[in-house]
């Protein structure tokens, strides 16, 4: 049997359909970028794996992954964390003045920004976390506190 001339053509219409529609869908694919999510806090006594936290610092307790903002626990250190200074734990917390300090501040911090919780813990290992900014939440918006500096120590603002 002998197909008209037209039926070549149709056979190229849904092809042309399919590679218009593979186009699109590789068009919003590649323009949608997954979310970072940080984690807030890290446990106490823990230290993150993509800051270098290792069994090695006698503080660490045990080694943390962030993931999709959870911390998840990658390793117990098989001695216990050593008396990094005074404080609970062998630990000196960093307290930052929260005079001012409301909620609701908009937009949302974004990584490597966070709230000034995450600020005040061990100074030995608050800079080993996700973030780089600290920021309070006060009734003129978001006001800098304190930031990580390149040597990898928490320095305040007056």
């Amino acid at each position: 049997m002998k197909f008209p001339k037209a039926a070549p053509c149709l056979v190229r219409i849904p092809a042309a359909i399919a590679t218009a529609c593979l186009f699109m869908a590789l068009a919003v694919a590649c323009g949608s970028y997954p979310e970072i999510i940080s984690c807030d806090q890290i446990p106490p006594d823990g230290c993150p794996l993509h800051r270098g936290g290792t069994c090695d610092d006698v503080t660490c307790g045990a080694i943390y992954r962030c993931t999709d903002g959870v911390w998840q626990h990658v390793e117990t250190c098989s001695n216990p964390p050593q008396d990094a200074g005074t404080g609970p734990d062998g630990c000196v917390i960093t307290t930052i003045d929260h005079t001012g300090e409301t909620t609701g501040c908009k937009p949302d911090l974004q990584n490597p920004d966070c709230p000034v919780a995450a600020a005040e813990q061990c100074v030995t290992t608050v800079c080993q976390s996700d973030c780089a900014d600290f920021f309070l939440c006060t009734k003129d918006g978001w006001s800098a506190v304190a930031y990580c500096n390149e040597d990898g120590q928490l320095v305040t603002m007056p």
